[in-house]
This record gives structure tokens, C-alpha cells and sequence, in this order.
């Protein structure tokens, strides 16, 4: 296939089935109990576990998704644009999801599926593989499910622990502490309305190469990543946030699958005697415990690890989840510097500590106009079979402007009138660009094309 054709491909939607049924949640349930029974028979303590159910929406008939590879690797990226430490691992983790560029294709029924280079092992390792695509199609199918329930919110995908790091100490803690916190939902969705108070939602998100027992052992292992993260304290009423589990079978019959769960819960972030937070406020780092208190049923105190938020910190929790989505998507456009700015002491060590140098190749110096929008990012270049290709990763100049400043605010009020001029130009935009380009939620571009000679960024 040539660069051209690939390209093309990226383009395409195909369907990627959902499956969530009392079956699938039973064996689930079942799993879970082994593998608790087998803790307890090493002398540890088993894992207390959400209760997973299957997808009310999946019941009422969505049972698929149509989606492009295009998508799915922009989902990655934005996903994983905080993830890496330092200089080298930076540079390859903003790139990372386009070792997929040639991984997918439509199959029978036009069912997604792995090409035959996504199957090479020469390519990629099945483990890596599968927790990158693990990551792109559960975040996606994620989203999807949560804009069916609350289709007037936007969603953005960030690192859970990215977050968590700004009120509890997951590194630099003792061993015992350090711990406590391993167990922990990979993602977080935060669900956003202008002048309402934000939603939050655990997502875990795994993949899988393997028989369908490895899927149930994940989904088991997810129903306790989710219930650590919980909103106001246990022995008060407080209760884990709402999750969906999610485990995608690369290698189902018939094409990709994602296997989905979906335990209770509300995930308002609703602050006492106001309407909404105020988002522009300052970020102070926080200690708190990774220990949860409650009171068993016979009166008899217990405790268990995890993260629990008291409603008088609801207000400090929402600014931390706006102010690390922010620097994620600073971070995407390749803007580091003013990302640095947004995060708390703990969670700039995902910049490194030199950030002036801390990722050459990756820095929002970069512009191009599309439809008569600036944008402004980063790009890279390189060789897909043979030819010459350009990646760009930006968000439009005003908008990054204000992100910047830390105006979330008003960056949150004008976003509505952003997606919308994006989807009236989109014609233009296309024209201009010459190959696949979308802008996601929260206004992120992702665009590639094959260099011609002509084209050049300023």
C-alpha cells in the first residue's frame, strides 16, 4: 500500500463491536472470587472491588462504534502526552501512537480489525501493543458511552495518577504508603458544561492479545483499580466515583472488541453555595493520606487503601483536574514550558527537571493558518515507506493564548464557538492541509499529510 492509500485509510470508519452482558459481568464476578481466593491462600488481604454490571446503553442498542484509525491515534495521543519522564522518553512518547499509522484495517462486514502489520511481531511487542491499543479504544468507547448519558458535556481524557499526584505522594513516599497507591483507575474522564460544576469518571482501560479469560482476569483487576477514588469519606456516605472497565480483544473473532463494564455511581463535583467552581484560582499541593477509615457493619473499625476526597476539597479537586487537562493539551501542541506552569511541584516531574531541554524536537514553535484558523504546535517528520510525511499536533493560537495565562475560564466559555467555526471551515481546513486533519473536544489538532514541496509550516 502506498503513502497515499495509507494515508486515506486513516480516514476511514470501521465498526468496533461493544460487548456487556450479565454473562460477561458474571464471569467477571467469577474471576474476581479466584483471584481473591488465591490471595487469601498467599496470606493477603483480597481486593475490595466495585460491583460490575453491564452498559445500560449497550442494552438499548449500541453495541458497536464506528470510529477511524485517525481518531483512535489522536485518542492515544492526547491520552499519553504527559505520560513519559524526562528528555528521550518525552520526544518518543508525544510520537508514540504513530507507530499505528498502518496497524488497522476494515475486515469482514467492515468490522476494525489488525492489518498484517499490525500482527507483525517485527513491528511491535504484543504487551506494548496491546496497553497502547487498550488505551486508544477504551478511552473511545469511554467517551461515546458517557456523551449518550450527558450529551450536553464535552469530555477529556487525562492521567489519573497525574492527578492524583497533586494530593497524595505516590513516589516519594515510604514503602508502605507507596503501596497503598498502586492500586488505581489509569484514566480519568472529566466531563465539562461551562458554568457547571465538572463530572468525573474513573476509566481503566486494558487490551489484550490473548483468550477471553485473559479479558475477564482485567476487568476483575479494573473493578478494584476503580474503587480507590472515591468522593467524600467512606464512613460518611462517600462512594467510588463512576468507572466503566474496559478490556479490547485485539484478536476477537470476527474483528476488534471492546469488552465494557460499567459499576455505579454520580461524579458530581458539586460545590456547597455555588453553582460552579472557580477554576482560575491557584493549586496548592496537598499530603493527604492514602488510607481510607470506615466502620464495618458490627461496629469494628476498618480501613483500606485508597484515595478519598472530603467535599470541603471538591472545589480544589476540580481546579487540579482543570488545570492538568489544560497542561496535557499545552503538552500536545508541544508547549511544555507553559504546562509547567499549570502543574503542581510532584506533577512536573513528568516534565523532567531541566524543561528548558526537556524535549528536543517537541516545542510549540510551529504555525500554520487552515480555513483562515492559526494554529499553533509542533510537527514532525519522517519516512513512511519512503516517502516524506508531516505530523502536526497544535490547538488554535487564541486558545493557547489563554490556556497560557491560566484564563480556563474563558478558554472553557469560548471552546463552544471554536468547535463550531472548526466544523463550518472544515471544507477549507481539508483543502488547505491536503490529508487526514480532526480537532477533538477541547479543541486539539491532529493532522498528517505527505510532504510534497510545496507545503511548509511557519
Amino acid at each position: 500500500m502506498g503513502v497515499s492509500a495509507a494515508l486515506k485509510q486513516l480516514e476511514k470508519s470501521a465498526s468496533v463491536t461493544f460487548q456487556s452482558t450479565q454473562r460477561l459481568a458474571a464471569q467477571v464476578r467469577s474471576r474476581a472470587r479466584k483471584l481473591d481466593k488465591e490471595k487469601t491462600e498467599r496470606g493477603q488481604a483480597p481486593r475490595s472491588r466495585k460491583h460490575p454490571v453491564p452498559v445500560a446503553e449497550v442494552e438499548r442498542g449500541q453495541r458497536a462504534m464506528s470510529v477511524s484509525a485517525w481518531e483512535l491515534l489522536h485518542t492515544l495521543g492526547r491520552a499519553t502526552a504527559l505520560a513519559g519522564h524526562g528528555s528521550s522518553l518525552a520526544l518518543a512518547q508525544h510520537w508514540n501512537c504513530l507507530r499505528y499509522l498502518t496497524a488497522f484495517q476494515a475486515g469482514h462486514q467492515g468490522r476494525m480489525e489488525l492489518s498484517a502489520d499490525g500482527k507483525n511481531p517485527r513491528y511491535h511487542r504484543r504487551a506494548v501493543q496491546a496497553l497502547d491499543l487498550g488505551i486508544a479504544f477504551g478511552c473511545v468507547a469511554a467517551e461515546r458511552i458517557l456523551r449518550l448519558r450527558h450529551p450536553d458535556h464535552r469530555f477529556e481524557v487525562v492521567d489519573a495518577e497525574l492527578v492524583l499526584e497533586a494530593g497524595w505522594r505516590l513516589r516519594d513516599a515510604g514503602k508502605d504508603v507507596r503501596e497503598n497507591t498502586k492500586v488505581r483507575p489509569n484514566y480519568l474522564l472529566v466531563g465539562r458544561k461551562h458554568g457547571e460544576p465538572l463530572r468525573v469518571f474513573s476509566v481503566d482501560c486494558k487490551g489484550s492479545h490473548g483468550r477471553d479469560d485473559a479479558q475477564h482476569v482485567q476487568l476483575a483487576n479494573s473493578a478494584a483499580n476503580v474503587n480507590t477514588v472515591v468522593l467524600g469519606e467512606l464512613d460518611q456516605g462517600g462512594a467510588p466515583v463512576p468507572s466503566l472497565l474496559t478490556s479490547t480483544a485485539l484478536l476477537a473473532e470476527g474483528g476488534i472488541e471492546v469488552r465494557v463494564l460499567d459499576p455505579d455511581g454520580d461524579g458530581l463535583l458539586a460545590i456547597p453555595g455555588k453553582p460552579a467552581p472557580d477554576l482560575d484560582g491557584p493549586v496548592d499541593e496537598r499530603a493527604f493520606l492514602s488510607l481510607m477509615r470506615f466502620t464495618n457493619p458490627d461496629g469494628t473499625e476498618g480501613s483500606r487503601p485508597g484515595f478519598s476526597l472530603p467535599e470541603q476539597e471538591w472545589e480544589w479537586f476540580s481546579r487540579v483536574l482543570a488545570r492538568t487537562t489544560a497542561a496535557a493539551l499545552l503538552t500536545f501542541a508541544g508547549d511544555r514550558n507553559a504546562a509547567r506552569t499549570l502543574l503542581t511541584k510532584r506533577q512536573q516531574y513528568r516534565l523532567g527537571s531541566s524543561y528548558s531541554h526537556a524535549s528536543p524536537g517537541v516545542r510549540c514553535d510551529t504555525g500554520i493558518t487552515l480555513g483562515g484558523i492559526r494554529l499553533v504546535g509542533t510537527d514532525h517528520v519522517f519516512r513512511l515507506d519512503g516517502k516524506r510525511v508531516e505530523v502536526f499536533s497544535g490547538i488554535r493560537e487564541d486558545m493557547h493564548g489563554l490556556l497560557a495565562r491560566h484564563e480556563l475560564e474563558e478558554h472553557e466559555a469560548r471552546l463552544r464557538g471554536v468547535l463550531a467555526s472548526w466544523r463550518r471551515r472544515k471544507a477549507h481546513v481539508d483543502k488547505d492541509w491536503g490529508g487526514p486533519v480532526r480537532m477533538d473536544s477541547s479543541g486539539a489538532v491532529f493532522a498528517i499529510r505527505e510532504c510534497t514541496g510545496r507545503q511548509h509550516l511557519a
